[in-house]
């Protein structure tokens, strides 16, 4: 074997080598938790393949583990992890494509549970340029999914989430905007209204989800459509 060959050989070797350290601890986590051999195997072969992309794997072995926890069969546990793994590559193109160099195995995990909720990749850019910092990005990436699991259209969900971080609120105000959908929604208020006094309200949801975990009486919120608010005069609600 002349020097070239030896060095390539060499050079291979040495960067196979932490793949193939990682494959094996992907493996080893996988058939801790119970996994069969074959299994974990397939699953380790597409977080390989993810990691070379520079795709997080975390989010693979838990898919994997999940769904061998509820008794799902193989070969749809490794087509979920195979889905997932792509959703992810779309996720990380989309979070590059905002402006964010390195994400974190957060951001793109936010990114891709964001676009499986049907927020596009467009909205995912717009969260990840409204965050102050990228650390922000994840979480606001996560609310916005959570709102539009709580019924709101993607478009307004992303809306609310842009606006409370291009207004400096802090992140634990913006991780309370899916328990403020919930306070408005026990209101009576649909989801398109909730989006909308959200955005439009001037605050008044975020007096009522603090009015909430005190205890105390909800303010008031607007009336569902159709409904006819109750007067107020000097002398209270209710009185002329």
């Amino acid at each position: 074997m002349n020097v070239r060959r030896f060095a390539v050989v060499m050079a291979l070797t040495l960067l196979s080598a932490p793949a193939r350290a990682q494959d094996a601890d992907v493996r080893a986590q996988l058939t801790a938790r119970g996994l069969p051999s074959e299994l974990s195997d397939q699953v380790a072969a597409i977080a390989a393949e993810a990691a070379a992309r520079g795709i997080p794997t975390g989010p693979l072995l838990d898919k994997a583990i999940e769904g061998w926890s509820k008794h799902v069969s193989d070969v749809r546990i490794v087509g979920a992890v195979r889905l997932l793994s792509g959703r992810l590559a779309d996720a990380r193109e989309a979070v590059l494509a905002a402006g964010l160099a390195s994400p974190s195995a957060e951001v793109v995990a936010a990114a891709a549970e964001a676009m499986g909720r049907g927020i596009g990749e467009g909205q995912v850019g717009a969260v990840v340029r409204a965050a102050r910092a990228p650390a922000a990005a994840a979480p606001g990436l996560s609310v916005a999914a959570a709102l539009v699991a709580e019924g709101l259209p993607s478009d307004q969900a992303v809306a609310v989430v842009v606006d409370a971080m291009r207004a400096g609120r802090p992140i634990s105000q913006i991780l309370d905007l899916p328990s403020t959908a919930r306070a408005m929604e026990s209101q009576g208020m649909t989801p398109g209204d909730i989006g909308r006094e959200m955005l439009h309200g001037e605050g008044r949801h975020d007096e009522a989800h603090r009015g909430g975990e005190r205890g105390g009486r909800m303010p008031d919120l607007p009336p569902p459509p159709g409904v006819r608010p109750p007067r107020r005069g000097r002398g209270g609600p209710g009185r002329p």
